[in-house]
């Protein structure tokens, strides 16, 4: 296990542009080798699936390899090694295991992500129809969609086994519903789920049992239609077990695409209008409105829709390399995206600012079609990956440092399971420096685990005030309601003037934020703000510290209901704020 200096010297080893090491690696799925880091680089040459590599660089989330007689980049994504030549990487930071506290010690290694640990409790459903019959025009970069999809599903953290691809033949109306059927079926409470779908969408006129209605559909490899109502209601069932859905459709939601050509020079429109139905115009989404649920409590904010495109504008498919929003998502989730508050998280937000002018660079020249823009519905802020890296040079917009640590408050409370209810309330509205106590009532719709922690108005360090050395009593039932402090501890305004943070998690599993390194301040601990300490913090607070017991990786059968709870990660949570006032 390495030492503090042995981190020292990877940390100095991760700032070379070269790194002096060398890792034999095989294709996960078939990519492109790519002249540059970047997903639109010129093609050196085309991969298979389980091709040897040896991989020379690391750069963010793209390796430089060498494959026979030829170099060039491949995303960290598509690389099983054989051999790792750094440390396994962990969901939001990197993990290192040191020996000298006897715990783990969590440390985020600037510079570099890697992956996310893959998690039983993930699941992938992944549909591509590039080739279909009848007639309807063939996508041809759709074929490319499926492997990249699968590369979302692991950057999620969705193990392969857990990662089921469906194309063409096999997506006939029938198959379609049986895969929804099957994913159903062995998604458990609390597990987490990615849907995608790559092919033509189409719109239809419907009559819903009370009036007509202008329906989306995405269009079968049989010429049928599975329409927009019927994926909500297997979606709502799929969102009343998981704590968290996306959901992906690279697929034309295009008003008025019926007037156009369907082919644009190698650019593709993903829009078919099926033969003897009255297309429409403006949909009334049901799919979007079902999932989103106004009732507290409901989990509305446990979903995300992630549509290629508006309902006005045509999807487009890159024959040679896929859909032009599937390809700018997987760039932006392989190291491109800005961590735009420096939350040491990547919102569904800041994801989409990255992958819209990626978008538009790939749209840019065709003769017909405008770009499309992504169109997002759910929780926008829900957070689905890490950075790969702190920009070297600050730049002028970066935020302070304690906007950075109350970021990355937020992005866990954004992240919480929306079912779940957590109310924290103070006595007062604010509190005049070395003289009032803060007193809070906590409330919480589940039984759980209760931590606090706290954002200064300084914004330079965490501050876990409880449980603590004199109360560690932090196990609630559900529906009960707690004052707190509770005797024999208190907190005081101590200042400076300004706004504190409180956030509020109450988890199915305990936390180990003993295994952070934070140093005792009275009753309480605390840990200095700084990128690494946030990426820390939003790890700990998003993890069971059981999850690392053998009973977490079982799958199948042997994933029972008893193993489900012990491994669960889910949370509630509440983010207040505190004013302190002279």
């Amino acid at each position: 296990m390495p030492s503090m200096r042995s981190l020292t010297y990877l940390l100095a080893l991760l700032c070379l542009p070269v790194p002096a090491w060398a890792s034999p690696a095989s294709l996960i799925r078939a990519q492109p080798l790519l002249a540059a880091p970047d997903g639109l680089a010129a093609e050196v040459a085309a991969l298979a699936a389980n091709a040897a590599v040896e991989v020379l660089e690391r750069r963010g989330g793209w390796s430089r390899v060498r494959a026979g007689d030829k170099e060039g980049w491949l995303r960290v994504l598509a690389l099983r090694e054989t051999r790792s030549a750094l440390p396994a990487a962990g969901n939001v930071a990197e993990l290192l295991r040191a020996e000298a506290t006897g715990n783990q010690r969590i440390v985020a290694v600037a510079g570099f992500r890697g992956l996310p640990p893959p998690r039983s409790s993930a699941h992938a459903l992944i549909f591509a129809i590039s080739a279909y019959g009848n007639g309807i025009p063939p996508l041809p970069g759709v074929a490319h969609d499926a492997d990249n999809a699968a590369l979302m599903a692991r950057a999620l953290g969705v193990p392969e086994a857990n990662t089921t691809v469906l194309r063409d033949g096999a997506l006939d109306l029938a198959g379609m519903r049986a895969a929804l059927d099957a994913l159903e079926a062995r998604v458990m409470p609390n597990d987490e789920v990615f849907l995608y779908y790559s092919g033509h969408g189409t719109r239809l006129n419907a009559f819903d049992g009370r009036a007509a209605r202008c329906a989306e559909a995405l269009v079968t490899a049989d010429a049928q239609v599975f329409m927009d109502d019927e994926l909500q209601d297997r979606l709502q069932r799929i969102a009343a077990k998981a704590r968290r859905l996306v959901v992906f459709l690279d697929a034309c939601h295009a008003g008025g695409a019926t007037t156009r050509a369907v082919a644009v020079d190698k650019l593709s429109g993903k829009f078919w209008a099926k033969s003897g139905a009255d297309t429409c115009e403006r949909p009334s989404n049901a799919l979007v409105r079902g999932l989103q649920a106004a009732t507290p409590g409901a989990g509305k904010l446990n979903f995300i829709h992630i549509a290629a495109a508006r309902d006005d504008e045509v999807a487009l498919d890159d024959g040679d390399r896929g859909g032009l929003a599937t390809l700018a998502w997987l760039d932006c989730l392989s190291g491109a995206a800005r961590d735009s508050n420096a939350s040491a998280g990547l919102s569904v937000a800041e994801l989409a600012a990255c992958a819209q002018p990626k978008i538009e660079r790939q749209a840019a020249g065709n003769s017909r079609f405008a770009a499309h823009h992504l169109a997002l519905t759910g929780n926008t802020e829900m957070v689905l990956a890490a950075p790969d890296a702190a920009p070297l040079a600050i730049a002028a917009d970066t935020p302070s440092a304690e906007a950075s640590a109350v970021a990355a408050l937020k992005d866990v409370f954004a992240n919480r399971d929306d079912r779940r209810v957590v109310r924290l309330v103070t006595d007062k509205s604010s509190y005049r420096i070395k003289q009032d106590r803060v007193r809070f009532s906590l409330t919480s719709s589940h039984e759980g685990y209760v931590y606090l922690l706290m954002v200064g108005s300084d914004g330079k360090s965490f501050d876990l005030l409880f449980p603590n050395k004199k109360d560690d009593r932090n196990h609630i039932l559900d529906g009960e309601t707690w004052q707190l402090p509770r005797p024999g501890w208190a907190i005081r305004a101590g200042g400076p003037v300004g706004r504190d943070h409180l956030l509020a998690v109450v988890s199915d599993n305990p936390r180990d934020f003993a295994a952070l390194g934070m140093k005792p301040a009275g009753p309480f601990s605390t840990l200095a703000t700084s990128s690494m300490s946030a990426r820390d913090i939003q790890f700990v607070s998003a993890t069971s510290a059981h999850a690392e017991q053998p009973d977490c990786e079982k799958s199948g059968a042997q994933r029972t209901l008893e193993v489900v709870a012990t491994c669960s990660d889910a949370y509630g949570a509440d983010l207040i704020g505190l004013e302190e006032i002279e």
